[in-house]
């Protein structure tokens, strides 16, 4: 059924749907800021409601497929939530790939208990792979493109003012049995003109119940996660993120950060942050005037950097102003250890000789060190592959993650993948995972890499056992406690073995 969009939307549910995740990885918790973010926009001009399908029903967990579970609100119950609220238009996010098909299911669900409901969908994948989304969602009728607050907010003035929504840049949309896709919304220049991510529409209660934050570290409880920037300078080959934000890193001003963080600490509790930036400290000075604020601010707040920081911009300097403000843990994102790759393959803007002199001083100054990898490129040798896992070494980092580069809708490897014929028009995108290879090269097959992310992965993190046991169970308990088969054996095997 096709909604004609003519209805006013007087009441929207927004919905961060159930997570779909590797077998291999931990489950985790944390609140959806995009969501809250849209909710935060459009709330002063309409009856808005957040349902994170996936706290709400952490405990509900699925087989999707062998390599694949999902844990959430079952979709009829879903369906329940959306019959009790009686929305004129539910948003479903869309942040990973895996989660389309479960946007699919919820679309259905939505329109049989009401044709004439707006079904709406945003993020990554619908953002770059717009026609393949509207075909594969018979009952979505309209795609929220890249950014979404500004957007969001003129379909709803739209749908109260008899106004057009068709007419509206960054959509894609239904017309005459055709997808439309319109010219992408102008972004936001000004991020500190964006509300504050509407938390409260959130049951914050049931994150800091969970204690499962992403990275799986935290040193105190409660903890949030805010974003300070959008985008990144740096066009990583991997990363569809500086795509997402148009090629155009933006940043807030550190006191609206600073305020932000006051607000999480005075309105919540908070006694932790998590920077979920893309390079928290790509903007040198920025980034002191944040560190510094928390110092002069006297706020008494730890932090780490979950999701990756960039490395060429860290000094001593810096990672002293760090640790005063409350930095436990920095995250890096180191990806390979190989120099060709780095520079040419992957583009990242600095040598390993950086890398190892920012290591040495983290752990100088006894700060946690978490690293990111990455396996598995076109064009990378096996020979190139095993110098990661020689240099991962000489790092002696606390622990890592290792990931199989994947053709990611929005990145440059999937162009490659593209043009080298590893991939094609049916790749299963909604299948993929970080952990899985999906292809063979003439370098490599998938297998061989699968099994040396394996190897790699279990005897680095399970070494630390050996190394620091107090830290081991400090910082692997979450993922023993919310995974009772034996994780521990698993690992001990792992270490066994290679």
């Amino acid at each position: 059924m096709v909604c004609h969009m003519n209805r006013p939307i007087r009441k929207i549910l927004l919905i961060y749907p159930p997570v779909t995740y590797s077998v291999q990885s931990a489950k985790q918790s944390c609140p959806p800021l995009g969501v809250a973010y849209l909710a935060a926009a459009v709330r002063d001009i309409t009856d808005v409601k957040v349902l994170d399908a996936a706290v709400e029903g952490y405990g509900h967990e699925e087989r999707i497929s062998p390599s694949l579970m999902r844990y959430g609100l079952s979709i009829s119950e879903i369906a329940r939530r959306v019959e009790e609220f009686k929305p004129d238009a539910v948003g479903i996010s869309c942040i990973f790939s895996s989660q389309f098909p479960t946007v699919v299911e919820i679309a259905s669900a939505v329109k049989r208990i009401d044709p004439e409901i707006l079904t709406l969908t945003g993020g990554t994948h619908p953002t770059f792979m717009p026609e393949r989304s509207m075909k594969m969602a018979p009952d979505l009728d309209v795609i929220v493109r890249n950014e979404g607050e500004q957007t969001l907010r003129r379909i709803v003035e739209a749908s109260q003012n008899n106004g057009d929504r068709r007419s509206i840049n960054g959509i894609v949309y239904r017309s005459d049995g055709e997808v439309k896709v319109n010219p992408p919304v102008e972004l936001v220049r000004d991020l500190d003109s964006l509300p504050f991510p509407a938390r409260d529409l959130l049951p914050m209660d049931k994150y800091f119940a969970l204690d499962l934050p992403m990275g799986i570290v935290n040193r105190r409880s409660p903890w949030a996660s805010i974003i300070t920037s959008r985008g990144c300078p740096s066009k990583c080959s991997f990363c569809s993120s500086t795509n997402f934000w148009g090629y155009c890193y933006r940043t807030r001003k550190p006191e609206a950060v600073l305020d932000e963080i006051e607000d999480l600490t005075d309105r919540f509790g908070v006694k932790e942050i998590k920077f979920f930036d893309d390079n928290l400290g790509a903007h040198l000075g920025r980034a002191k005037a944040i560190f510094k604020g928390i110092i002069d601010r006297g706020m008494d707040i730890t932090w780490n950097t979950p999701n990756g920081i960039g490395i060429h911009n860290l000094d001593y300097e810096i990672i002293d102003i760090m640790k005063r403000s409350g930095c436990y843990e920095l995250t890096l994102a180191v990806e390979s250890g190989d120099p060709y790759v780095l520079k040419n393959i992957i583009h990242k803007p600095f040598k390993l000789d950086k890398a190892l002199e920012v290591s040495r001083i983290l752990r100088r100054m006894k700060l946690g060190t978490y690293g990111f990898f990455i396996i598995g490129f076109p064009g990378e040798t096996k020979e190139q592959i095993l110098n990661t896992i020689k240099f991962a070494r000489k790092l002696n980092l606390d622990r890592i993650s290792v990931f199989v580069a994947n053709p990611l809708p929005g990145t440059e490897i999937f162009d490659i993948s593209q043009a080298k014929g590893y991939i094609d028009e049916d790749f299963p995108f909604e299948e993929a995972d970080y952990f899985n290879a999906r292809f063979d090269t003439p370098e490599w097959s998938g297998k061989w890499l699968e099994k040396t992310r394996k190897k790699f992965f279990w005897n680095y993190n399970f070494s630390l056992l050996i190394r620091d046991p107090v830290r081991f169970f400090r910082v692997y308990r979450p993922v023993m406690t919310q995974r009772p088969i034996p994780i521990l054996k698993l690992a001990i095997s792992r270490f066994l073995a290679g």
